[in-house]
């Protein structure tokens, strides 16, 4: 369904990401887990459009979405949830999630609102709430109804559990699982790579910008380095 190709970015002259190749099947949830400055969110810029690729190739079903803006990419069916939300404060809960529709004629938009709150019902009370005064775990909420309202095929979230309590990442991860089920493959990053792995049918491991292990969620979960380096399985015996 989606699959990056020989992905290489540059920031300025410098060289963030290497050569980097992975996809996402259908139904598919897909995982990219890095430390800190590994490039994990720049893979989904750049599969997005909002940071362009030095070389590689975006193929989206078959489509070349290389050198297509990034508001031409949610009509491909592919959307983004931005890390830290970036939802606009002032406005209200509705707003913020009808404005992921822009791409979609009006009566689609009304459709696709009804729908997303089916999948989010804890939205309904707040819809005319303003969305800066929500709690985190809330606006994660309103984000993640916002990516949706393109109808996406894939969903791309870029660290959808940065600052959330651990209940509300049990929640949002129970969102990610039930949105999947209806159809919709998601690929996301995340540092923990217990709950990375351990939510994915698929994982990719980033370091310095290149990928230097993939596999099933489980195989990640049982690699020997990955236990060692990110999860101190067996650390304390070295």
């Amino acid at each position: 369904m989606l699959e990056l190709k020989g992905i290489n970015v540059h920031y300025g002259s410098t060289q963030v990401l290497w050569d980097v190749s992975m996809s996402v099947g259908r139904g598919e949830i897909v995982s990219v887990m890095g430390p800190n400055g590994s490039g994990k969110s720049t893979v989904l810029k750049a599969a997005m459009g909002l940071k362009k690729a030095s070389s590689g190739a975006v193929i989206l079903n078959g489509t070349d979405l290389q050198g297509k803006s990034a508001t031409t990419r949610p009509r491909q069916g592919m959307s983004i949830v931005l890390e830290r939300r970036r939802l606009f404060p002032r406005m209200s809960v509705r707003e913020n999630i009808l404005l992921g529709a822009f791409t979609r004629p009006q009566k689609d938009a009304r459709r696709a609102f009804d729908e997303v709150l089916d999948t989010l019902p804890d939205l309904k009370p707040h819809l005319n709430a303003t969305a800066g005064k929500l709690s985190g775990g809330q606006q994660q909420m309103v984000a993640i109804a916002r990516g949706l309202m393109a109808d996406p095929r894939v969903l791309l979230m870029d660290e959808p559990f940065l600052g959330l309590s651990p209940i509300m990442v049990k929640t949002v991860s129970g969102i990610m699982k039930s949105i999947n089920e209806r159809g919709v493959a998601i690929l996301f990053n995340e540092q923990n790579a217990k709950l990375s792995f351990a939510l994915s049918h698929r994982g990719y491991l980033l370091e310095s910008g290149r990928v230097v292990l993939s596999g099933s969620g489980e195989e990640m979960l049982d690699h020997p380095e990955v236990k060692r380096v990110y999860l101190g399985v067996g650390a304390a015996a070295k």
